[in-house]
Order: structure tokens, then C-alpha cells, then sequence
């Protein structure tokens, strides 16, 4: 099974989570994401990591996919980063 990290700037994160139902799988994939904070130029970005296998991922994908299009691009990096190492 491959391991996908997902990594997403907080206010994408925000917006995917309040399109959520709070009983759902994506729901609980989304909550046990960790906040990392990296260096960015001359600041630190804070961004949302997510591990996960891919079926959850791919449930991510398709819940983005008609809820909250602006998660996918995200998504589909973390996808092919996983197929490709």
C-alpha cells in the first residue's frame, strides 16, 4: 500500500474541513492532519501535513472533487509524488 503525505496551506485545510461531514472518513483522515511550520524566504509558512494510504487519499480526491475543487491540486501532487518515490 503506498504511503501519501499531503501537505496543504492552512486556508485551503479551513475550507475543505467546513465541507465536510463530521461523521465521515474524510472528516477524520482531514483532523489527524499535523500543522508543521517550514522557512519561506525571510518567514515560516505554516502548512497542514495529512498521512495517509492511498484509498484515503484517493476518498479525499473525490470528496475535494465535488465539494472543494480548490484542495485538488494539493491532492494530486501528493498522489504523484507517492506513485513516483
Amino acid at each position: 500500500m503506498l504511503h501519501v503525505i499531503i501537505e496543504m496551506p492552512l486556508p485551503v485545510y479551513d475550507g475543505f474541513v467546513d465541507k465536510c461531514d463530521q461523521s465521515s472518513r474524510e472528516y477524520a483522515i482531514l483532523k489527524n492532519g499535523l500543522i508543521i511550520r517550514r522557512p519561506k524566504g525571510d518567514h515560516f509558512e505554516r502548512i497542514l501535513e495529512i498521512e495517509c494510504d492511498m484509498d484515503d487519499a484517493d476518498k479525499l480526491f473525490l470528496l475535494a472533487s465535488k465539494v472543494y475543487p480548490e484542495a485538488l491540486e494539493d491532492i494530486i501532487k501528493a498522489i504523484a509524488r507517492a506513485k513516483r518515490d
